[in-house]
């Protein structure tokens, strides 16, 4: 499994390696080597949104993980969080710029979800690649 644990230091995606949007991207582009181009860009726009997520709303430390889900052909981005309590939401009425990125890694993903835990919380999303 492909593991980047990202760095407790602030807020500010801009700090340079892979926790800026750039950084994120070039990972995921070695990390899925041999996917086709466009799911490789839609991994990372889910990957960058995600991370964005963490960062901007959770505590951390965060980690983001890429797996292979070789039983139903799919690429797994999750993003992991100390703030078991905050659960993702898809877009809010009464906020209309809140939750928008969740609205991209909707329509990105096949499928896309969270894992509640006692102490942390796994947001992840789903890309296929078969």
């Amino acid at each position: 499994m492909n593991t980047v644990d990202l760095p407790d230091d602030g807020l500010d995606l801009a700090l340079g390696g892979v926790q800026t949007p750039d950084g994120i991207a070039g990972w995921v582009r070695q990390v899925a080597y041999g996917v086709d181009g466009k799911r490789v860009a839609e991994l990372a726009s889910i990957a960058t949104e995600l991370v964005g997520n963490a960062r901007r709303h959770a505590e951390g430390p965060w980690r983001m993980r890429m797996r292979r889900l070789d039983d139903r052909q799919v690429l797994r981005v999750e993003v992991e969080d100390r703030s078991p309590s905050l659960l993702p939401v898809l877009g809010r009425p009464d906020h209309p710029t809140a939750g928008t990125g969740l609205l991209l890694v909707n329509r990105l993903s096949v499928r896309w979800g969270f894992d509640h835990h006692e102490d942390h919380k796994v947001v992840w999303a789903e890309v296929p690649i078969g």
